[in-house]
């Protein structure tokens, strides 16, 4: 499929967002505030400080020297907020002009009083966000020498931070995970790095690097209402440094165990005074992933379905033969430009490509990756207008991916466009806002048929959207935010409401209580909805998947036999006839009876007629078109600091979650024949002509208790004296150009499950720049066991799991400092847990206890080195049932800014 369509979509979007924008940027009346901002201890100046309207865009970074220049849009008197790292925020009320403001700032910030903006998409104290947030800023990044910079999050409150390789895995916030993707919503920039066709995140295919992120927030919770359908667990936001906010070149080189080398680059500047600016980021990480143990019997059976050479399921061209393939790269180079005409109004280019090259796990198993993802992004602030436009290519070309079980490559190459718009309406009262947007999203994969089959025309995964948000400050202690959005779902043809509502109240600066209630739907992905592939060859069939765009229905049951020559039988069973003529067949290649005996037999097969009846093993699973899920969230929150030295954090929430996505489930019944022997041999004592038989020296009985015998081997181990499975029924989706019969699998919605949910975070701060902290996370059931599926009838159970331990419990210890000495150690403990991700995925996580270590010292000359050991103590862990064991993991990185 060509790029073209989606480029058009790209620049259109683009174009419509510079003649809304770039019209009105120099005609706006603006009132400056010019200052200098320094330290109120030895007045020395403090650059990079950060000078805001809280609520909207306006903002400024103090220069080299403390000055800086604001120009406000907003109407007079406003307030003014001045944060800047280890200082406390100081606000101001501005009522006129001035070209002389001080800011003095009082070192030692509090916590919660730092500025985030992805609560509510623009900057908001985390003390009095309306949602559960936390966060994790540059230093401490490069304080933890990890491989993938998501990694850092492990120690956080209610995070899930799942490790299934060197350079791979998931986070997971309130939803549910499972081997090949979680329900968390992750962004660079406010760009979705979630495929949103096939619901996944390859951490180590995006330009991500610590050398260049600012910090990264977590919102946790459902957050359709603001950023998009399908956000009922929460979102991770990666944000960049600006070019306005540091300049110069920065690199960092590391290495470790496990072959790791880790290396990147930062340049960014400026031009034309502080009105253009540009930066360059590169870097490149290699390693050799965890093996797959095969003296492990878990392991063993992944490495025993693996296929001994890959070739193209379009031309059947051999692929490789390097299987499994351990070695593990990434790779991304990103461009930015920036224009900032002034200080309300900043236009931003990005452009970039990343590859990570690894295995990737999904419910059918381990497979391999090397798909590389260009993008480009155009966003623009100005005053309280937001808008963006980015396009992505997946290039899951043939040979690009494969999976090692089928022995066959995977084609998805995927164009995504996505677009938003949103502003800020001026409120004249003060502590009111109100925010409009509108999101648009387009997404298609062309998998050549090999994943997508029929529905390969007919694919494209768009939504468009459009939501509100409003605060309202009821009074100074009392804050009310309420926020909706409508979307449109466009392969399932329907729409959705979902609000939200909040209420904050705020005793006092250090302690904040809030109340919040979030419905939030949920879109399956361009997987669950067009799936149209075989899954595995079990020689006399095929496990088969079916998507959710259609409905799975029997309503003209058939049995299709596994026996050769059989054909397929109306109804439940065989018919006998063709039976009959394979057990001639039998009897003939065994010579059991004399070839003359076995030539009358074969001649009156067209006289042999009857049916045997067959045993299901379960209901044909009938199943509309699957349905949007919804997540309901109750949710009280309490976030307060006690003398400035305990802060505390507490989360109790319920969500009560309807037609949630299962895993695959089993639509078709297989088909057993307990009664085959007796029915054929009744029907060859009344059929066959006695007379001519005894010619022969037979009866009519004889030659039955013949047939009985070997039709009773067909039908029953004879080893364990079970039924075998001699057929199954068809779903009437099931494709008929398939050479083979077709064991159907199918998405099916989960109809209801309903849970609650704690998080608990403390942290003391000690003298010296020492912490301390201890979080617990509780869910009061992750495991639900006989949950209804399917319709009507034929309505069934099954076992799901949100694929989470139900405890998490982390501590530790920290010394962070801006020069000298710093480190942690932290312990990590989760309970055991159930795993249900299909076959190869499915049985019990045990619990573990795992040391993390890590220490740095950062010199005066802007030189620091680190060095991370995670899994000291080689605990026993495993992401998955069924995956490989993670073991320990020694990394070692310098940084340096010139």
């Amino acid at each position: 499929m060509s790029n073209l369509p989606f480029l058009k979509h790209f620049f259109s979007l683009s174009g419509f967002l510079l003649l809304f924008i770039l019209g009105p940027v120099r005609t706006v009346a603006q009132t400056e505030i010019r200052g200098i901002v320094s330290d109120n201890v030895n007045g020395i100046a403090l650059a990079g400080a950060r000078i805001e309207i809280p609520g909207t865009t306006t903002e400024t970074e103090s220069e080299p020297d403390g000055t800086f220049s604001l120009n406000i849009r907003e109407k007079l008197p406003i307030k003014i907020a001045v944060t800047h790292g280890g200082y406390e925020l100081k606000e101001i009320n501005i009522i006129a002009a001035t070209d002389n403001l001080l800011v003095s700032m009082v070192p030692g910030a509090l916590v919660g009083q730092e500025l985030l903006v992805t609560g509510t998409r623009r900057q908001e104290k985390v003390q009095e966000a309306p949602s559960s947030i936390d966060y994790i800023e540059q230093e401490e990044l490069l304080q933890d020498a990890v491989m993938n910079p998501f990694l850092s999050l492990r120690t956080k409150m209610g995070l899930d931070v799942v490790q299934a390789g060197v350079n791979s895995g998931n986070i997971t916030l309130r939803g549910r995970s499972d081997i090949f993707n979680s329900e968390s919503f992750a962004m660079l920039d406010y760009r979705n790095l979630i495929l949103p066709g096939l619901g996944i995140l390859y951490y180590s295919q995006q330009p991500i690097d610590p050398i260049d992120l600012d910090r990264i927030e977590v919102v946790k919770g459902p957050g359709s209402a603001l950023y998009v359908p399908g956000l009922e667990a929460g979102i991770v936001h990666f944000l960049s440094i600006s070019p306005f906010d540091k300049q110069g070149t920065s690199v960092s080189v590391g290495a470790g165990t496990r072959n790791t080398f880790l290396a990147s680059l930062r340049h960014a500047g400026t031009w034309d005074n502080g009105r253009f600016g540009y930066k360059l980021t590169a870097h490149y990480r290699r390693a050799r992933d965890w093996e797959i143990d095969s003296t492990d019997a878990v392991e063993a059976q992944h490495l025993a379905g693996f296929q001994p050479q890959i070739r193209s399921s379009l031309t059947g061209n051999l692929i490789t033969d390097n299987i499994p393939d351990y070695n593990v790269e990434s790779m991304g180079l990103t461009g930015t430009l920036a224009y900032r005409p002034n200080a309300n109004t900043t236009l931003t280019a990005v452009g970039g490509w990343a590859v990570g090259k690894g295995i990737f796990r999904t419910a059918q198993g381990e497979g391999y990756t090397k798909a590389p993802r260009p993008f480009g992004q155009l966003r623009v602030q100005t005053g309280g207008f937001f808008g963006q436009v980015f396009y992505s290519y997946q290039d899951g070309r043939d040979g690009n991916s494969y999976l090692y079980t089928t022995g066959l490559t995977n084609i998805t190459e995927s164009h995504q466009v996505e677009g938003q718009m949103q502003y800020s309406l001026p409120i004249k009262k003060e502590g009111t806002s109100l925010v409009l947007g509108m999101d648009y999203r387009l997404n298609s994969i062309d998998s050549k048929k090999t994943v997508h089959g029929r529905w390969e025309d007919d694919d494209n995964y768009t939504v468009a959207g459009v939501y509100g948000q409003s605060e309202i400050r009821i009074n100074p202690r009392f804050d009310l935010v309420a926020a909706a959005r409508v979307d449109h779902f466009v392969p399932l043809k329907s729409s959705f409401f979902s609000p939200r509502l909040a209420l904050v109240f705020k005793p006092s600066p250090k302690h904040t209580v809030r109340a919040t209630f979030n419905r939030a739907f949920g879109a399956p992905t361009a997987l669950n909805l067009f799936a149209d592939l075989p899954l595995a060859n079990q020689g006399a069939f095929a496990a088969y998947l079916l998507g959710g765009v259609d409905e799975v229905s029997f309503n003209h049951p058939q049995t299709s036999s596994f026996l050769p020559g059989v054909g397929a039988s109306d109804g439940i069973g065989l018919d006998l006839q063709p039976l009959y003529g394979l057990i001639t067949g039998i009897l003939q290649q065994q010579q059991a009876l004399p070839q003359s005996v076995i030539d009358y037999l074969g001649a009156q097969t067209g006289l042999v007629n009857g049916f045997s009846n067959g045993v299901l093993s379960q209901l044909p699973l009938n199943r509309p078109k699957l349905k949007l899920s919804s997540s309901h969230v109750y949710e009280i929150g309490y976030k307060g600091l006690v003398e400035d030295k305990l802060s505390i954090a507490v989360d109790l929430y319920y969500n009560r979650r309807k037609n949630v996505v299962s895993a695959p489930f089993q639509a078709s019944p297989l088909v057993f024949q307990p009664t085959l022997a007796s029915d054929l041999a009744g029907a060859l004592e009344q059929q066959l002509n006695r007379d001519e038989l005894e010619q022969m020296g037979l009866t009519p009985e004889a030659v039955a208790t013949i047939y009985a015998s070997v039709a009773e081997g067909i039908a029953f181990n004879g080893e364990t004296g079970q039924p075998n499975p001699l057929g199954l029924i068809e779903s009437d989706q099931s494709p008929a150009y398939f050479p083979i019969p077709t064991l159907d699998f199918a998405y099916y919605n989960i109809k209801s499950i309903d849970y609650w949910g704690l998080d608990i975070g403390t942290r003391y701060f000690f003298p010296g720049n020492w912490s301390a902290y201890a979080n617990l996370s509780w869910l009061s059931q992750n495991l639900f066991e006989d949950v209804p599926v399917g319709e009507g009838e034929s309505s069934s159970t099954t076992d799901f799991s949100l694929n989470v331990p139900a405890t998490k419990i982390k501590v530790g210890v920290e010394l962070d400092q801006e020069f000298g000495w710093n480190g942690f150690i932290g312990l990590r403990y989760q309970s055991k847990w159930q795993s249900i991700n299909g076959a190869l995925w499915t049985g019990p996580v045990d619990a573990f206890v795992m040391t993390d270590l890590g220490v740095g010292y950062a010199f005066r000359n802007k030189v620091s080195v680190s060095a991370t050991m995670t899994n000291a103590l080689k605990e026993n862990y495993r992401a998955f049932y069924g995956a490989p064991k993670i073991g320990r993991q020694l990394i070692a990185k310098m940084y340096y800014d010139f």
